[in-house]
């Protein structure tokens, strides 16, 4: 039994961890309320990839000066200290802050607009035809290039957020 006893803290959090793989989500999220939405169709002129900034260094300042501070009454120690804060506080941030590659997307609108969008995924490659939806965060979704050659008999029937089809002239 004693055995069992450690095993099992690790087989809960092995099973927390395959169970929370199945909570997905399907909507949009609640920040995403009350936006202005844009959408239009665009053909992908270049990707580069860019890096977004991070904030590894500051956290390390931060780190040292909260491990000297720790160890004041040590001064023997406090050098260590420091250091050891440092480094704790700039890796706990670069784990948080994760893969820091983005991606710089030039777009030639189907209306003749270029337009510059910056993306955490690539999504999409040269030449490509794109959905660009603008509702606080940019999302690009490649679609067939019919798409962008014949932009404007535009389905709302047929969009993934939502269900509430737009109002017919008649309607309005």
């Amino acid at each position: 039994m004693k055995g069992l006893s450690r095993v099992a803290p690790a087989l809960a959090m092995a099973l927390a961890v395959l169970v929370s793989g199945c909570a997905s989500h399907q909507g949009l999220p609640e920040n995403a309320k009350n936006q202005f939405v844009t959408e239009f169709y665009a053909y992908v002129g270049h990707v580069r990839e860019v890096q977004f900034e991070s904030y590894v260094p500051e956290a390390s300042v931060f780190g040292a000066a909260a491990g000297a501070i720790q160890s004041v009454n040590d001064t023997e120690h406090m050098f260590a200290a420091a250091i050891i804060g440092g480094a704790l506080a700039g890796l706990v941030t670069a784990i948080a802050e994760g893969d820091r590659t983005g991606y710089e997307y030039s777009l030639h609108a189907v209306d003749g607009d270029r337009v510059l969008v910056l993306v955490e995924d690539k999504t999409a490659l040269q030449g490509e035809c794109v959905l660009v939806r603008v509702a606080g965060d940019v999302y690009l979704h490649p679609v067939a290039d019919e798409a962008c050659r014949n932009p404007y008999p535009y389905d709302y029937q047929s969009v993934p957020y939502g269900d509430n089809p737009a109002p017919t002239a008649g309607e309005i």
